[in-house]
């Protein structure tokens, strides 16, 4: 158990820095190159929509469609690897050209109500970026104000919308996390190795020393920790050996001790086996007469309920006729005088187990006023034939 445990921490203190570290390293690494995958599809993008914007501007001053198709179609089959489509939409928000019509123009249409780009602006929503940049003509300045720009003015003609797919920067993340992954799986095997050696040089010898001091545990005390040792660990293996030394003599000592004590305890034990016996006697007589003392108080408490059980039924049998309300009062009497009387060797009988370890006592609450009352109307009858006075107060 101490090997494993050693061994474990050991292996724990080696491979927690080296995965810490190769996993930190790893995700910097990951994050930023994910970072820069992404600039670098911006800068692809706005080298892609920016000179077509400037191309475009002929085109929507003519009104002409299909060159600016054509222009489109080239450029997005020249980029299909990133690019989903290429939009441009006119001064009044509509769709003047698209070079993928199975995707929903409003996918890159500015929403209603937004103002329409003065420079070029990027959004990026899950696996695709979507780029916008105004087509104007070479009399729109860009530092107008953006109220102007929400007016679209005569020289803002439109403007381009490009739609890139993330999906080949997600493919070159997931390379670079399996090349991570991959390094840092070799720089683990190397600490393993490492860790091995290491703890080859350290727990062997510490295996040799446990097995030595378990023979010694086992009585063995000629046992030695053999073997060449480095510092420490050569110091323990010392002191391992002169605590065996020390062991032996004074087993040796003890054995001498133990020997002349055995003969004087031999005589001690047969003298305390005689008080044993008589002591033995005498608790069998005592427990004799526990046993019949309490079976005659549980046959005394058994015959004591018969006739009480009688009572009280056919006390509850009479209340059950018609009586007038002072007989009923006597028999309700009668009927709680049984009862706790019932209850008293009921009681009895619970004493009876107090010698043998089974009483149990307890605690519970009751109505102090209907204690009371109950004492008063037993003795109300006795106090009035003596000419005497009963009653509680509160």
């Amino acid at each position: 158990m101490t090997n494993y445990s050693l061994r474990a921490r050991m292996m724990i203190l080696i491979l927690a820095p080296t995965v810490l570290i190769g996993l930190l390293l790893s995700i910097f690494f990951v994050a930023h190159r994910y970072n820069d995958l992404q600039r670098q599809l911006e800068d692809a993008g706005a080298s892609i929509i920016e000179p077509l914007a400037v191309s475009s501007e002929y085109g929507m001053n003519l009104q002409n469609r299909e060159s600016i198709g054509q222009l489109i179609s080239v450029l997005h089959r020249r980029h299909s690897e990133i690019v989903r489509a290429i939009s441009v939409y006119d001064s009044h928000n509509r769709l003047f050209v698209t070079s993928n019509y199975q995707l929903n123009p409003s996918e890159l249409q500015i929403p209603k109500g937004e103002a329409f780009p003065r420079h070029l602006s990027v959004i990026r929503d899950g696996d695709m970026m979507i780029l916008r940049t105004p087509i104007v003509s070479e009399s729109y300045s860009p530092d107008e104000s953006p109220e102007s720009d929400a007016k679209m003015p005569g020289n803002m003609l439109g403007y381009v919308a490009l739609e890139l797919d993330l999906k080949s920067v997600r493919l070159q993340q997931y390379k670079e996390i399996f090349i991570s992954s991959v390094m840092m799986l070799f720089c683990i095997g190397i600490a393993l190795i490492f860790g091995w050696r290491l703890m080859r040089d350290v727990t062997g010898p510490i295996r040799n020393m446990v097995n030595t001091v378990d023979r010694i545990r086992r009585g063995q005390l000629d046992s030695r920790v053999e073997g060449f040792m480095l510092g420490e660990l050569d110091m323990l293996k010392n002191g391992i050996n002169s605590m065996a030394m020390s062991l032996a003599a004074y087993h040796e000592e003890m054995q001498h001790n133990v020997d002349q004590a055995t003969s004087d305890l031999r005589e001690t034990l047969e003298q305390m086996e005689i008080q044993n016996v008589e002591l033995d006697l005498a608790k069998k007589r005592a427990q004799e007469a526990v046993r019949i003392k309490s079976e005659f108080l549980a046959n005394s408490s058994h015959e004591l309920r018969t006739p009480l059980n009688g009572v009280i039924g056919f006390t509850r049998l009479t209340l059950k006729t018609d009586l007038n309300a002072t007989q009923r009062d006597h028999l309700t009497t009668i009927e709680r005088s049984a009862n706790n009387l019932l209850a008293i060797i009921n009681d009895v009988l619970d004493f009876s187990k107090l010698e043998a370890g089974k009483l149990i006592l307890e605690s519970i609450p009751f109505l102090l006023r209907t204690s009371l009352d109950e004492v008063v109307t037993l003795l109300a009858h006795s106090a009035h034939d003596k000419r005497a006075g009963a009653d509680a107060e509160y």
